[in-house]
């Protein structure tokens, strides 16, 4: 129950990090601030940032190997992502979304290797 709780709130922070980032992009763009390329160049580093930080949440409270910790919050993300997108967008897989699943998993391993390694080392 309590690895549950450290996931859902990894998961929460890093849902809403990614909806504060993306705003704040679509406020800069929609005000004339940055330009449209800049808003797609941050829709692939957004959710990096975004799972990167609930990554490095769960290996910071996790007890040992943190590249699996990374794998299944990683994976978790990707199941509610798809059907997100699926639901939402009617989208299945398409390359795009694959890369965006890639950079979701990426992040989340290097997120809670470098959490858990850094909570070691205290």
């Amino acid at each position: 129950m309590l690895y549950l709780k450290k996931l859902i709130k990894s998961i929460g922070v890093s849902i809403i990090i990614l909806l504060l980032v993306t705003f704040l992009i679509t406020l800069l763009n929609y005000i004339n601030i940055i330009s449209l390329t800049i808003v797609n160049a941050f829709s692939y580093i957004t959710p990096f940032i975004a799972f990167f930080t609930g990554g490095f949440l769960l290996g910071k409270n996790s007890f040992n190997k943190g590249y699996l910790e990374g794998i299944k919050f990683g994976l978790i993300n990707i199941i509610l992502l798809f059907i997100f997108n699926y639901l939402a967008f009617d989208q299945g897989f398409n390359i795009v979304n694959i890369i965006l699943y890639l950079i979701t998993i990426i992040s989340s391993i290097l997120g809670s290797v470098i959490g858990i390694n850094l909570k070691n080392s205290d």
